[in-house]
C-alpha cells in the first residue's frame, strides 16, 4: 500500500530498519577519522577496540546517545540540532551528522510522514522516535552499535583486519553500548563532553589525506 507509515506495529523492527547498514543515509562512506588515524599507523588491528572504545566512552558515542534523548524529548528539536552542530570539534565530523541527516530526513518525510529538514543525524533519530513512540533506550543503544558496526566494517577496508576479528570486537563493544545507553537516561544537553582527543584531531587532519577513500 503507498503512502506514509506512520504507526509501526513492531517498533524494534523499524529501529532495525532505520539503523540497518542498508537504510540510504550513506553510513558506509565515513570512518569517523580512522582512515587518517591507520594511515598514521595509530590504530593497527591489535588496537581499534580500544580506539572505539574510548570514542563510545568519551566522544561522540556519549555525545550523540545524549542529543538523541534531547532531541526525542524536546520541544523544540531546532534547538537541540544547534547544539548539535556547535559541539562538533571538526568540520569533518559536521559533514557526517549533516549529510547523513539531511538522508535520513529525507526517508522520514517520504516513507514515515514526519516533517524533518535540516537536521543532523543523531536529532533526527531522536525526533523519528518521538513522533512514532518508539523505545528509547532502545534505540540509543542500537544507534551506538550500528556505528560500531559501520567504523568496523571502514576499519576491514584499510587495514588487514578478518571477518572473524572484526565481529569479535563488534561483539566485545556491544556491552559498552548498552551501559552508556543506561547511562545516559538521566543525562541532559548540560552533560554534553567530548574528550577523545587524538580521535577528533585524526578527523581534522584527515581533511588534507590523500589519496583516501572515505569522506571522513
Amino acid at each position: 500500500m503507498d503512502g506514509p507509515i506512520r504507526t509501526p506495529t513492531e517498533p524494534i523492527l523499524t529501529l532495525a530498519q532505520w539503523l540497518s547498514p542498508g537504510f540510504p543515509i550513506g553510513a558506509f562512506a565515513y570512518s569517523s577519522g580512522l582512515e587518517q588515524a591507520i594511515a598514521d599507523g595509530v590504530v593497527t588491528p591489535a588496537t581499534v577496540q580500544d580506539w572505539l572504545a574510548d570514542m563510545l566512552r568519551d566522544g561522540n558515542g556519549v555525545s550523540d546517545a545524549i542529543l538523541i534523548r534531547a532531541a526525542a524529548t524536546a520541544a523544540d528539536p531546532q534547538a537541540v540540532d544547534r547544539i548539535a552542530r556547535a559541539f562538533c570539534p571538526s568540520r569533518e565530523r559536521l559533514l557526517e551528522i549533516d549529510a547523513q541527516g539531511a538522508a535520513f530526513c529525507a526517508q522520514l518525510r517520504a516513507n514515515w510522514g514526519i516533517d524533518a529538514t535540516n537536521l543532523t543525524y543523531p536529532v533526527t533519530l531522536g525526533v523519528g522516535i518521538r513522533h512514532l513512540g518508539l523505545p528509547l533506550t532502545m534505540a540509543v543503544q542500537m544507534y551506538l552499535h550500528a556505528w560500531v558496526s559501520a567504523v568496523v566494517a571502514a576499519c576491514q577496508r584499510l587495514m588487514a583486519l578478518g571477518q572473524t576479528e572484526a565481529q569479535r570486537i563488534v561483539a566485545a563493544l556491544a556491552p559498552l553500548c548498552s551501559e552508556i545507553a543506561t547511562e545516559t537516561e538521566t543525562k541532559t544537553l548540560d552533560d554534553q563532553t567530548s574528550q577523545s582527543f587524538a580521535a577528533d584531531i585524526a578527523a581534522m587532519r584527515h581533511e588534507t589525506l590523500s589519496p583516501r577513500i572515505f569522506r571522513t
